[in-house]
């Protein structure tokens, strides 16, 4: 078994069906185009036993099988850093406030753990049910250069694997959102500018 795997537990429900069902047409008429599709069930039977696509690994997809929160069965991880240029009492006062945390949109957020200057964690709310839960860690970058702010997030989605697949290429993932809020406070913390949002997806709060 893959020390990261990809596959939701859906995914590979899925996986199983469609390959057996692959497999199962591939014989009833034994053909080389069916030997070829008995060849991708075979595949697709693999990937459910190992719980990992290939093809999710360069746009780091993993799941976490056994989320810190019990209220989610599994989730789709979400890991950013960034060096920020500012003092860390000033960096973890900025995200101290709960508008500037990288929480995903629709989702109200309750602040979960405050260490001051060290470290904030959250879960976001849509009613009574937990959407997601992340946290944010700061700590001095080497050399005096600043802020060091890691980010982590988990969170449950809505199409499995492979829906988390497809909001990252087309620019609207978590990840991506955790990221652009990042790079947000760093500019806000160096400049004094927000940068510019034109034409790019929203999400945060």
């Amino acid at each position: 078994m893959p020390r990261s795997p990809n596959l939701t537990r859906a995914d590979r429900i899925g996986y199983v069906v469609g390959g057996i069902a692959l497999i199962v047409w591939a014989l009833r008429r034994p053909s080389w185009s069916r030997a070829l599709a008995a060849s991708v069930g075979s595949w697709f039977l693999y990937q459910a036993y190992t719980g990992s696509n290939p093809m999710l690994k360069p746009l780091g997809i993993r799941v976490n099988r056994e989320p810190a929160q019990p209220q989610l069965a599994e989730t789709i991880v979400v890991e950013e850093a960034i060096t920020i240029s500012r003092p860390r009492a000033e960096v973890y006062a900025y995200f101290a406030r709960p508008e500037h945390l990288p929480a995903l949109a629709d989702a109200e957020v309750d602040i979960a753990r405050n260490v001051a200057d060290q470290e904030l964690a959250w879960r976001g709310l849509r009613g009574e049910k937990l959407a997601h839960f992340g946290s944010l860690s700061f700590r001095d970058a080497p050399g005096g250069r600043g802020t060091i702010v890691a980010a982590h997030l988990e969170y449950a989605p809505s199409g499995g694997s492979l829906g988390a697949a497809l909001a990252r290429v087309m620019g609207r993932s978590p990840q991506r959102l955790v990221a652009d809020a990042l790079r947000h406070a760093r500019a806000i913390l160096e400049t004094g500018e927000a940068p510019s949002t034109s034409g790019q997806p929203s999400g945060l709060r």
